[in-house]
Protein backbone atom coordinates (compact mmCIF):
# COMPACT_ATOMS: atom_id res chain seq x y z
CA UNK A 1 0.00 0.00 0.00
CA UNK A 2 1.13 3.31 -1.27
CA UNK A 3 0.19 6.32 0.98
CA UNK A 4 0.72 10.25 0.60
CA UNK A 5 -0.47 13.11 2.96
CA UNK A 6 -0.45 16.75 2.12
CA UNK A 7 -0.29 19.57 4.74
CA UNK A 8 -0.50 23.41 5.15
CA UNK A 9 2.14 25.05 7.41
CA UNK A 10 -0.73 27.60 8.47
CA UNK A 11 -3.78 27.07 10.77
CA UNK A 12 -7.05 27.33 9.44
CA UNK A 13 -9.40 25.46 9.72
CA UNK A 14 -9.54 24.40 6.07
CA UNK A 15 -6.25 23.14 5.66
CA UNK A 16 -7.13 19.73 8.05
CA UNK A 17 -4.77 16.73 7.23
CA UNK A 18 -5.97 15.36 3.93
CA UNK A 19 -5.36 11.63 3.38
CA UNK A 20 -5.64 9.86 0.45
CA UNK A 21 -4.62 5.62 0.01
CA UNK A 22 -4.51 4.01 -2.78
CA UNK A 23 -3.65 0.22 -3.21
CA UNK A 24 -1.33 -0.26 -5.94
CA UNK A 25 0.31 -3.48 -7.25
CA UNK A 26 4.06 -3.02 -5.98
CA UNK A 27 5.13 -4.51 -10.28
CA UNK A 28 6.63 -1.39 -12.02
CA UNK A 29 4.34 -0.33 -14.59
CA UNK A 30 4.90 1.13 -17.88
CA UNK A 31 6.49 4.69 -18.38
CA UNK A 32 3.79 5.76 -20.64
CA UNK A 33 1.86 5.90 -17.77
CA UNK A 34 3.63 9.18 -16.38
CA UNK A 35 2.36 11.23 -18.73
CA UNK A 36 -1.26 11.01 -17.55
CA UNK A 37 -1.20 14.34 -15.02
CA UNK A 38 -3.95 15.91 -14.10
CA UNK A 39 -4.03 19.62 -14.38
CA UNK A 40 -5.65 21.60 -11.21
CA UNK A 41 -8.09 23.73 -11.10
CA UNK A 42 -8.08 27.84 -10.57
CA UNK A 43 -3.85 27.22 -11.03
CA UNK A 44 -3.05 28.98 -14.60
CA UNK A 45 -0.89 26.34 -16.30
CA UNK A 46 1.41 28.50 -18.43
CA UNK A 47 4.87 29.04 -17.05
CA UNK A 48 6.98 27.53 -14.39
CA UNK A 49 4.77 28.33 -10.55
CA UNK A 50 5.97 25.67 -8.51
CA UNK A 51 9.01 26.06 -6.36
CA UNK A 52 10.33 23.42 -3.95
CA UNK A 53 11.75 24.64 -1.02
CA UNK A 54 12.72 21.85 0.69
CA UNK A 55 12.95 18.01 0.63
CA UNK A 56 13.56 15.30 3.07
CA UNK A 57 13.02 11.21 3.50
CA UNK A 58 13.54 8.83 6.32
CA UNK A 59 12.07 6.06 7.81
CA UNK A 60 10.03 8.18 10.59
CA UNK A 61 7.95 11.48 10.82
CA UNK A 62 5.25 13.04 12.53
CA UNK A 63 3.16 15.72 12.37
CA UNK A 64 3.97 18.59 15.16
CA UNK A 65 1.28 21.72 14.85
CA UNK A 66 0.72 22.11 11.60
CA UNK A 67 4.23 20.77 10.20
CA UNK A 68 5.55 17.30 9.65
CA UNK A 69 8.79 16.55 10.83
CA UNK A 70 11.08 13.85 9.61
CA UNK A 71 12.45 11.81 13.32
CA UNK A 72 14.77 10.14 11.64
CA UNK A 73 16.12 11.91 8.57
CA UNK A 74 18.38 9.94 6.39
CA UNK A 75 19.28 8.97 2.31
CA UNK A 76 20.48 5.09 3.08
CA UNK A 77 17.70 3.00 3.98
CA UNK A 78 18.64 -0.85 4.99
CA UNK A 79 17.10 -4.48 4.06
CA UNK A 80 16.03 -5.92 5.82
CA UNK A 81 16.25 -3.52 8.97
CA UNK A 82 14.13 -0.53 7.19
CA UNK A 83 11.17 -1.87 6.06
CA UNK A 84 9.79 2.01 4.63
CA UNK A 85 11.19 4.88 3.26
CA UNK A 86 9.34 8.42 3.73
CA UNK A 87 9.53 10.96 1.34
CA UNK A 88 8.94 14.43 2.26
CA UNK A 89 8.46 17.79 -0.10
CA UNK A 90 7.80 21.21 1.02
CA UNK A 91 6.64 23.84 -1.69
CA UNK A 92 5.63 27.30 -2.75
CA UNK A 93 2.95 27.62 -5.24
CA UNK A 94 -0.15 30.38 -5.77
CA UNK A 95 -3.15 29.91 -3.49
CA UNK A 96 -5.73 27.86 -5.11
CA UNK A 97 -6.15 23.98 -6.19
CA UNK A 98 -3.37 21.73 -6.48
CA UNK A 99 -2.69 18.56 -8.06
CA UNK A 100 0.26 16.47 -6.51
CA UNK A 101 1.69 13.09 -7.76
CA UNK A 102 4.90 11.62 -7.61
CA UNK A 103 7.22 8.83 -9.82
CA UNK A 104 9.92 6.80 -8.52
CA UNK A 105 12.78 5.49 -10.48
CA UNK A 106 14.67 2.25 -9.23
CA UNK A 107 18.34 1.50 -10.30
CA UNK A 108 17.38 -0.27 -12.99
CA UNK A 109 15.25 2.22 -14.91
CA UNK A 110 12.24 0.20 -13.54
CA UNK A 111 9.45 3.21 -13.08
CA UNK A 112 6.25 3.01 -10.72
CA UNK A 113 3.66 6.39 -10.58
CA UNK A 114 2.88 6.67 -7.40
CA UNK A 115 -1.05 7.87 -6.21
CA UNK A 116 -1.77 11.30 -6.08
CA UNK A 117 -3.81 13.73 -4.72
CA UNK A 118 -5.36 17.43 -5.17
CA UNK A 119 -4.74 19.84 -2.28
CA UNK A 120 -6.34 23.29 -1.92
CA UNK A 121 -4.16 26.02 -0.85
CA UNK A 122 -4.97 28.73 1.06
CA UNK A 123 -1.29 29.75 1.64
CA UNK A 124 1.62 30.25 -0.65
CA UNK A 125 3.58 27.29 1.16
CA UNK A 126 2.21 23.94 1.43
CA UNK A 127 4.16 20.00 1.84
CA UNK A 128 3.12 16.60 1.28
CA UNK A 129 4.84 13.12 1.94
CA UNK A 130 4.64 9.74 0.51
CA UNK A 131 5.50 6.47 1.83
CA UNK A 132 7.64 3.77 0.12
CA UNK A 133 7.22 0.38 1.81
CA UNK A 134 10.65 -1.67 1.67
CA UNK A 135 10.31 -5.82 0.82
CA UNK A 136 13.03 -8.28 1.44
CA UNK A 137 13.11 -8.84 -2.44
CA UNK A 138 13.36 -4.58 -3.46
CA UNK A 139 16.40 -3.73 -5.56
CA UNK A 140 19.02 -2.77 -3.96
CA UNK A 141 20.79 0.20 -5.52
CA UNK A 142 19.89 4.50 -5.88
CA UNK A 143 16.40 5.44 -6.17
CA UNK A 144 15.10 8.29 -6.98
CA UNK A 145 11.76 10.20 -6.06
CA UNK A 146 10.58 13.07 -8.38
CA UNK A 147 7.38 15.06 -7.42
CA UNK A 148 5.22 16.74 -9.52
CA UNK A 149 2.63 19.47 -9.07
CA UNK A 150 0.11 20.76 -11.23
CA UNK A 151 2.26 18.75 -13.90
CA UNK A 152 5.47 20.66 -13.36
CA UNK A 153 8.23 19.36 -12.09
CA UNK A 154 8.46 20.18 -8.74
CA UNK A 155 11.43 18.52 -7.39
CA UNK A 156 13.28 15.42 -7.05
CA UNK A 157 14.89 12.87 -4.13
CA UNK A 158 17.75 10.61 -4.03
CA UNK A 159 17.91 7.72 -2.04
CA UNK A 160 19.94 4.66 -1.76
CA UNK A 161 19.17 0.83 -0.86
CA UNK A 162 21.80 -1.06 0.13
CA UNK A 163 21.07 -5.10 1.37
CA UNK A 164 22.71 -5.66 4.95
CA UNK A 165 22.51 -4.98 8.10
CA UNK A 166 22.16 -1.33 8.90
CA UNK A 167 25.74 -0.21 11.24
CA UNK A 168 25.23 1.31 14.69
CA UNK A 169 27.01 3.89 13.27
CA UNK A 170 24.95 5.13 10.51
CA UNK A 171 25.70 9.02 10.07
CA UNK A 172 21.51 10.83 9.70
CA UNK A 173 21.45 13.69 7.42
CA UNK A 174 20.64 16.25 9.30
CA UNK A 175 19.16 15.93 13.17
CA UNK A 176 15.35 16.14 13.49
CA UNK A 177 13.82 19.66 14.61
CA UNK A 178 13.33 19.47 18.02
CA UNK A 179 9.61 19.56 19.67
CA UNK A 180 7.66 22.40 20.81
CA UNK A 181 8.44 21.46 24.26
CA UNK A 182 12.06 21.55 23.76
CA UNK A 183 12.00 24.86 21.87
CA UNK A 184 9.91 26.41 24.74
CA UNK A 185 12.23 24.49 27.55
CA UNK A 186 15.66 26.25 25.56
CA UNK A 187 13.86 29.86 25.23
CA UNK A 188 12.53 29.97 28.77
CA UNK A 189 15.92 29.47 30.46
CA UNK A 190 17.35 31.80 27.79
CA UNK A 191 15.11 34.31 28.86
CA UNK A 192 15.13 37.64 31.13
CA UNK A 193 12.06 39.60 32.54
CA UNK A 194 13.12 43.49 32.26
CA UNK A 195 11.84 46.44 34.45
CA UNK A 196 12.14 50.20 34.02
CA UNK A 197 12.75 51.73 37.12
CA UNK A 198 11.81 55.37 37.20
CA UNK A 199 14.27 57.89 39.04
CA UNK A 200 12.36 56.97 42.66
CA UNK A 201 12.48 53.02 42.00
CA UNK A 202 9.31 53.09 40.71
CA UNK A 203 8.33 50.78 38.14
CA UNK A 204 7.05 52.07 34.57
CA UNK A 205 6.41 48.92 32.80
CA UNK A 206 7.97 45.62 32.19
CA UNK A 207 9.35 43.75 28.87
CA UNK A 208 11.26 40.69 28.14
CA UNK A 209 15.03 39.77 26.55
CA UNK A 210 17.19 36.91 25.92
CA UNK A 211 20.48 36.33 26.05
CA UNK A 212 22.38 35.19 22.82
CA UNK A 213 25.83 35.14 23.22
CA UNK A 214 27.77 34.88 26.92
CA UNK A 215 27.42 38.32 28.97
CA UNK A 216 25.02 40.17 25.87
CA UNK A 217 21.30 40.25 26.77
CA UNK A 218 19.39 41.17 23.50
CA UNK A 219 15.69 43.17 24.21
CA UNK A 220 13.70 45.97 22.32
CA UNK A 221 14.86 49.28 22.62
CA UNK A 222 11.66 50.29 23.44
CA UNK A 223 11.96 47.56 26.65
CA UNK A 224 14.54 50.29 28.12
CA UNK A 225 13.12 53.80 26.59
CA UNK A 226 12.49 56.16 28.98
CA UNK A 227 14.07 54.58 31.91
CA UNK A 228 16.53 55.80 34.75
CA UNK A 229 17.57 52.05 35.20
CA UNK A 230 16.49 48.88 34.95
CA UNK A 231 16.05 45.89 37.40
CA UNK A 232 16.80 42.87 35.13
CA UNK A 233 15.09 38.88 36.73
CA UNK A 234 17.33 35.75 35.00
CA UNK A 235 15.49 32.91 34.45
CA UNK A 236 16.84 30.83 37.84
CA UNK A 237 14.96 34.21 39.79
CA UNK A 238 18.17 35.74 40.72
CA UNK A 239 17.93 39.78 40.00
CA UNK A 240 20.47 42.60 39.03
CA UNK A 241 19.79 46.01 38.12
CA UNK A 242 21.80 48.27 35.62
CA UNK A 243 21.74 51.85 33.91
CA UNK A 244 23.83 50.84 30.66
CA UNK A 245 23.56 49.98 26.87
CA UNK A 246 26.44 48.54 25.12
CA UNK A 247 24.52 48.93 21.54
CA UNK A 248 21.33 50.45 20.38
CA UNK A 249 19.41 51.19 17.73
CA UNK A 250 16.15 53.42 18.23
CA UNK A 251 14.71 53.03 14.56
CA UNK A 252 15.02 49.50 14.51
CA UNK A 253 14.05 49.12 17.73
CA UNK A 254 16.96 46.90 19.87
CA UNK A 255 19.44 46.87 22.26
CA UNK A 256 22.07 45.05 23.62
CA UNK A 257 23.24 45.06 28.02
CA UNK A 258 26.03 43.73 29.23
CA UNK A 259 24.68 42.21 31.70
CA UNK A 260 25.83 38.67 33.97
CA UNK A 261 24.27 35.48 32.15
CA UNK A 262 24.39 33.34 35.35
CA UNK A 263 22.87 30.15 34.99
CA UNK A 264 20.96 31.41 31.63
CA UNK A 265 21.60 29.17 28.61
CA UNK A 266 21.70 31.23 25.17
CA UNK A 267 20.49 31.06 22.22
CA UNK A 268 21.45 30.87 18.72
CA UNK A 269 20.90 33.32 15.33
CA UNK A 270 19.01 31.51 12.73
CA UNK A 271 20.56 32.97 9.10
CA UNK A 272 17.66 35.14 8.29
CA UNK A 273 18.78 35.20 4.42
CA UNK A 274 16.48 32.17 4.07
CA UNK A 275 13.72 32.98 5.88
CA UNK A 276 10.40 33.21 3.49
CA UNK A 277 6.86 34.29 4.37
CA UNK A 278 5.26 30.75 5.25
CA UNK A 279 7.69 29.95 7.48
CA UNK A 280 6.88 28.13 11.09
CA UNK A 281 7.94 30.08 13.78
CA UNK A 282 7.59 30.30 17.80
CA UNK A 283 7.35 32.85 20.37
CA UNK A 284 7.00 33.24 24.10
CA UNK A 285 3.91 35.31 25.64
CA UNK A 286 4.52 36.68 28.91
CA UNK A 287 2.11 35.80 30.88
CA UNK A 288 1.86 39.52 33.69
CA UNK A 289 3.03 37.08 37.10
CA UNK A 290 6.11 36.86 34.73
CA UNK A 291 5.65 33.01 33.45
CA UNK A 292 5.57 32.37 29.50
CA UNK A 293 3.66 30.28 27.25
CA UNK A 294 4.85 29.30 23.89
CA UNK A 295 2.92 30.24 20.81
CA UNK A 296 3.23 29.45 17.29
CA UNK A 297 2.49 30.74 13.70
CA UNK A 298 4.14 31.47 10.64
CA UNK A 299 6.26 33.90 9.00
CA UNK A 300 3.59 36.27 7.34
CA UNK A 301 5.04 39.06 5.91
CA UNK A 302 8.61 40.97 5.20
CA UNK A 303 8.85 44.82 4.65
CA UNK A 304 11.70 47.25 4.45
CA UNK A 305 10.84 50.92 5.83
CA UNK A 306 13.24 53.26 4.90
CA UNK A 307 15.08 54.87 8.10
CA UNK A 308 13.37 52.15 10.16
CA UNK A 309 14.85 48.72 8.59
CA UNK A 310 13.52 45.58 7.26
CA UNK A 311 10.45 44.14 9.73
CA UNK A 312 8.83 40.27 9.63
CA UNK A 313 5.63 39.85 10.76
CA UNK A 314 4.20 36.94 12.35
CA UNK A 315 0.51 35.26 12.53
CA UNK A 316 -0.43 36.08 15.82
CA UNK A 317 0.14 39.21 18.43
CA UNK A 318 1.30 39.34 21.76
CA UNK A 319 1.44 41.53 24.78
CA UNK A 320 3.38 44.31 25.71
CA UNK A 321 5.29 42.20 28.39
CA UNK A 322 6.63 39.91 25.37
CA UNK A 323 8.36 42.50 23.16
CA UNK A 324 12.17 42.41 23.58
CA UNK A 325 11.46 38.10 23.94
CA UNK A 326 12.89 35.97 20.66
CA UNK A 327 11.15 34.49 17.59
CA UNK A 328 12.34 31.43 17.02
CA UNK A 329 12.29 28.78 13.52
CA UNK A 330 11.79 25.46 13.68
CA UNK A 331 14.78 24.37 14.95
CA UNK A 332 15.18 26.97 18.07
CA UNK A 333 17.18 29.23 16.75
CA UNK A 334 16.50 33.26 16.77
CA UNK A 335 14.55 34.61 13.74
CA UNK A 336 13.85 38.05 15.73
CA UNK A 337 13.19 39.87 18.33
CA UNK A 338 9.06 41.03 19.27
CA UNK A 339 8.95 44.48 18.51
CA UNK A 340 9.51 47.08 15.58
CA UNK A 341 6.27 48.57 15.39
CA UNK A 342 6.23 52.29 14.15
CA UNK A 343 4.76 55.30 15.20
CA UNK A 344 1.29 55.68 13.82
CA UNK A 345 -0.90 58.98 14.56
CA UNK A 346 -3.36 57.83 16.78
CA UNK A 347 -3.78 58.02 21.02
CA UNK A 348 -2.06 54.97 22.85
CA UNK A 349 -3.63 54.84 26.14
CA UNK A 350 -1.52 54.13 28.97
CA UNK A 351 1.59 56.33 27.87
CA UNK A 352 2.81 53.80 24.84
CA UNK A 353 4.08 55.06 22.17
CA UNK A 354 3.42 51.86 19.58
CA UNK A 355 0.75 50.20 19.14
CA UNK A 356 1.19 46.03 19.93
CA UNK A 357 0.55 43.98 16.47
CA UNK A 358 2.60 41.03 15.16
CA UNK A 359 5.79 42.65 13.70
CA UNK A 360 9.62 41.44 14.33
CA UNK A 361 12.98 42.90 14.28
CA UNK A 362 14.88 40.57 12.10
CA UNK A 363 18.26 39.30 14.29
CA UNK A 364 20.25 40.28 11.49
CA UNK A 365 19.86 44.15 12.36
CA UNK A 366 20.58 43.76 15.89
CA UNK A 367 24.11 44.84 16.51
CA UNK A 368 25.41 44.86 12.79
CA UNK A 369 27.84 47.89 12.38
CA UNK A 370 27.74 49.01 15.64
CA UNK A 371 30.81 48.54 17.57
CA UNK A 372 30.02 47.87 21.70
CA UNK A 373 29.93 50.88 23.22
CA UNK A 374 28.99 51.20 26.73
CA UNK A 375 26.88 54.00 27.14
CA UNK A 376 24.97 55.23 30.52
CA UNK A 377 21.19 55.81 30.66
CA UNK A 378 22.07 59.17 31.53
CA UNK A 379 23.95 60.18 28.33
CA UNK A 380 20.73 58.27 25.99
CA UNK A 381 18.46 61.08 28.27
CA UNK A 382 21.17 64.09 27.10
CA UNK A 383 21.03 63.29 23.19
CA UNK A 384 17.43 62.79 22.64
CA UNK A 385 17.58 58.75 22.54
CA UNK A 386 15.25 58.51 25.25
CA UNK A 387 11.27 59.41 25.56
CA UNK A 388 9.95 60.68 28.98
CA UNK A 389 7.35 57.94 29.63
CA UNK A 390 3.54 59.12 30.52
CA UNK A 391 3.45 58.97 33.96
CA UNK A 392 0.52 61.04 35.00
CA UNK A 393 -2.57 60.40 32.79
CA UNK A 394 -4.58 60.40 35.58
CA UNK A 395 -4.94 64.10 35.57
CA UNK A 396 -6.34 63.99 31.96
CA UNK A 397 -9.87 63.03 31.61
CA UNK A 398 -9.98 63.48 27.30
CA UNK A 399 -7.58 65.06 24.48
CA UNK A 400 -7.32 65.55 20.89
CA UNK A 401 -5.62 67.63 17.90
CA UNK A 402 -8.40 69.50 15.66
CA UNK A 403 -7.94 71.63 12.34
CA UNK A 404 -7.92 75.29 13.15
CA UNK A 405 -7.77 77.55 15.94
CA UNK A 406 -10.37 78.65 18.47
CA UNK A 407 -12.14 82.35 17.06
CA UNK A 408 -11.92 85.41 19.68
CA UNK A 409 -14.47 86.20 21.50
CA UNK A 410 -16.89 83.13 22.93
CA UNK A 411 -17.91 81.67 19.24
CA UNK A 412 -18.08 78.22 19.49
CA UNK A 413 -15.28 76.27 18.39
CA UNK A 414 -16.23 72.93 16.04
CA UNK A 415 -14.47 69.97 17.91
CA UNK A 416 -12.92 66.83 14.75
CA UNK A 417 -10.30 64.91 16.12
CA UNK A 418 -8.00 64.47 13.20
CA UNK A 419 -4.78 62.85 13.12
CA UNK A 420 -3.64 63.85 9.54
CA UNK A 421 -2.60 67.64 8.41
CA UNK A 422 -1.43 69.12 5.65
CA UNK A 423 0.51 72.72 5.53
CA UNK A 424 -2.52 73.97 3.91
CA UNK A 425 -4.26 73.66 6.52
CA UNK A 426 -2.24 76.33 8.66
CA UNK A 427 -3.36 75.80 12.22
CA UNK A 428 -3.78 72.66 14.69
CA UNK A 429 -5.04 73.01 18.06
CA UNK A 430 -4.43 70.91 21.11
CA UNK A 431 -7.59 70.74 23.30
CA UNK A 432 -7.21 69.10 26.97
CA UNK A 433 -9.58 68.24 29.88
CA UNK A 434 -7.84 68.13 32.79
CA UNK A 435 -9.39 66.35 35.80
CA UNK A 436 -8.99 66.81 39.96
CA UNK A 437 -8.68 63.62 41.46
CA UNK A 438 -7.27 65.44 44.52
CA UNK A 439 -6.51 68.98 44.64
CA UNK A 440 -4.28 69.74 41.30
CA UNK A 441 -1.87 72.68 41.71
CA UNK A 442 0.54 73.27 38.77
CA UNK A 443 1.14 74.46 35.46
CA UNK A 444 0.55 72.77 31.97
CA UNK A 445 2.19 72.95 29.04
CA UNK A 446 2.16 71.78 25.30
CA UNK A 447 5.53 70.47 23.84
CA UNK A 448 6.12 68.86 20.16
CA UNK A 449 8.83 67.04 18.90
CA UNK A 450 9.52 64.93 15.89
CA UNK A 451 9.91 60.68 15.43
CA UNK A 452 13.98 61.59 16.52
CA UNK A 453 12.81 63.23 20.04
CA UNK A 454 13.75 66.72 18.81
CA UNK A 455 11.72 69.48 20.31
CA UNK A 456 9.93 71.55 17.06
CA UNK A 457 7.83 73.57 19.04
CA UNK A 458 6.69 74.57 22.83
CA UNK A 459 3.41 76.29 23.51
CA UNK A 460 3.43 78.73 26.89
CA UNK A 461 2.81 76.91 30.10
CA UNK A 462 -0.88 77.99 31.91
CA UNK A 463 -1.59 77.44 35.08
CA UNK A 464 -4.51 75.50 36.22
CA UNK A 465 -5.86 74.99 40.11
CA UNK A 466 -8.45 72.41 40.24
CA UNK A 467 -10.20 71.18 43.31
CA UNK A 468 -11.58 67.62 44.19
CA UNK A 469 -13.50 66.53 41.35
CA UNK A 470 -13.74 69.44 39.18
CA UNK A 471 -12.51 69.75 35.42
CA UNK A 472 -11.17 72.44 33.35
CA UNK A 473 -10.37 72.43 29.35
CA UNK A 474 -7.37 74.28 28.23
CA UNK A 475 -6.18 74.74 24.65
CA UNK A 476 -2.69 75.15 22.40
CA UNK A 477 -2.54 76.41 19.12
CA UNK A 478 0.43 75.80 16.56
CA UNK A 479 1.55 76.48 13.52
CA UNK A 480 1.64 73.50 10.74
CA UNK A 481 4.97 74.92 9.13
CA UNK A 482 7.05 71.89 9.43
CA UNK A 483 8.27 69.15 6.99
CA UNK A 484 5.72 66.19 6.20
CA UNK A 485 6.39 63.45 8.32
CA UNK A 486 5.30 61.96 11.76
CA UNK A 487 5.05 64.02 15.11
CA UNK A 488 4.21 63.63 18.75
CA UNK A 489 2.13 65.89 21.05
CA UNK A 490 2.84 65.75 24.27
CA UNK A 491 0.99 67.32 27.50
CA UNK A 492 3.43 67.89 30.48
CA UNK A 493 1.71 68.50 33.79
CA UNK A 494 4.59 70.16 36.02
CA UNK A 495 7.53 68.07 34.85
CA UNK A 496 5.44 64.90 34.06
CA UNK A 497 4.20 63.67 30.59
CA UNK A 498 0.10 63.12 31.15
CA UNK A 499 -1.12 62.65 27.38
CA UNK A 500 0.25 62.36 24.50
CA UNK A 501 -0.37 61.66 20.63
CA UNK A 502 1.23 61.28 17.29
CA UNK A 503 -0.12 63.07 14.31
CA UNK A 504 1.19 63.10 10.53
CA UNK A 505 1.86 66.23 8.36
CA UNK A 506 1.84 65.16 4.76
CA UNK A 507 2.47 66.78 1.46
Amino acid sequence: MIREQCRQNVRHPEAALQVVILVLSLLFIAPKSVGSTQQAGGVPASGPSVKMIRSVAGTKGESRGDSFVMTDPRTTFFLPDDHQVIVYFEWEAPRGKHHCEGTLRGPNGQLAVMSSFDYPATQLRFGGFWTIPLLENTTAGLWTFESRVDGESAGTFSFEIVAGKRPEDVVKNEPPPPTAAEIYARAVTASALIEKLDDKGRPLGTASGFFLENGVLVTAFRAIDGAQRLRIRRADGSQLQSDTVIAWNRRQDWALLNVDQGKNTKLKKADTKSVSVGDHCYWLVTKPDGARVISDGQIVGKEAHEGWGDRLSISGGFGSTAIGGPVLDEHGDVLGVLGGDLPEPGIYSGGASFAVTGSVVPIGLVGANTPPTPTRFETLWATNQFTAPVTAESDVSFGMITQGKPPKGKVPFPKEMKVDFSPRDEFATVIVAFQGIGALRDTVQLQIYDVDNHPINRGDPIKINLRSGETQERSWTFPLTIHPGIYRADILVGQEVAWRQYFRIIE
